[in-house]
């Protein structure tokens, strides 16, 4: 798969509160990016993806909820609107972590199943892996297992989603005992047991630099993505503010605290 064109403005913004630096919190919004790309397997009409939604909404007559829980029915809200021919169940959810946030406190990290639930409501799948924010419950992955159409990378893996070879690798690189790191020669050794198996898509929330000053991120990362095949990663963690870039005959497409709707060009 290859994505061909983003719209340079958002089709959609979702306002949310966020954590600020030194406590307190502030009003933002996250942007939804219309777009095209080739390569959708037949049994797919659109392919959403997201990264780092970390807010709270304020939801009318049901109080707080996830930014996620609100950005999963705006987006099916999106395509019947704007795609009135596409069908939410032939639609793929790919996220790729940190879908927590406490208004209150910045860098918190919690329970991002609600996130999950709301997006499998939505579409006809939802797959993805955890962020170094994403503290999944006892039992959490068992539900998602059970659930039907959702897809947990819990540990590195290949698996055939809706006709796609979809890769997942969660965390960051960090320290041995905190929640979701590994050390860097562990990560980068699991990335090249994915690539060697030439998925269509790699999820990561952790992603590789790119192009420009401006494009941070694992420089050895973008070393092994530069020389691995062709494919579409997809990650979060750092916020690049051009999301899309091109590492050999990689895309790499950064969705940090934004989402995207492609539909097939």
């Amino acid at each position: 798969m290859r994505i061909l064109k983003i719209e340079p403005e958002p089709a959609d913004r979702v306002p949310y509160r966020s954590a600020l630096t030194g406590g307190g919190s502030a009003i933002a919004d996250l942007p939804v990016y219309a777009g095209l790309i080739e390569g959708l397997p037949p049994g797919l009409d659109a392919l959403v993806v997201a990264s780092d939604l970390q807010g709270v909404c304020e939801a009318p007559g049901s109080g707080p909820r996830l930014l996620g829980e609100e950005l999963a029915e705006r987006l099916a809200l999106l395509l019947e609107y704007e795609f009135p021919r596409l069908e939410p169940r032939r639609t793929l959810a790919l996220l790729c972590g940190d879908l927590y946030a406490d208004p209150e406190v910045r860098g918190s990290s919690g329970d991002p199943l609600p996130v999950w639930r709301a997006f499998a409501r939505a579409f006809g799948a939802a797959c993805g892996v955890a962020g170094n924010h994403d503290l999944l419950p006892p039992g959490g992955e068992a539900e998602l297992d059970a659930c039907g159409n959702a897809e947990f990378f819990g540990s590195p893996g290949v698996r055939d989603v809706s006709g796609i070879a979809l890769a997942g690798l969660g965390g960051i690189v960090g320290r041995e005992g905190r929640p979701n790191r590994m050390p860097e020669e562990r990560f980068l050794r699991e990335v090249d047991r994915l690539l060697a198996r030439r998925p269509d898509v790699l999820l990561l929330h952790q992603g590789p630099s790119g192009q420009g000053g401006d494009r941070r991120g694992h420089e050895e990362l973008r070393r092994r993505l530069e020389a691995g095949p062709p494919l579409l990663v997809c990650c979060g963690h750092i916020h690049w503010k051009r999301p899309l870039a091109e590492l050999g005959q990689a895309q790499v497409l950064n969705a940090d605290g934004r989402a995207f709707v492609f539909t097939r060009a």
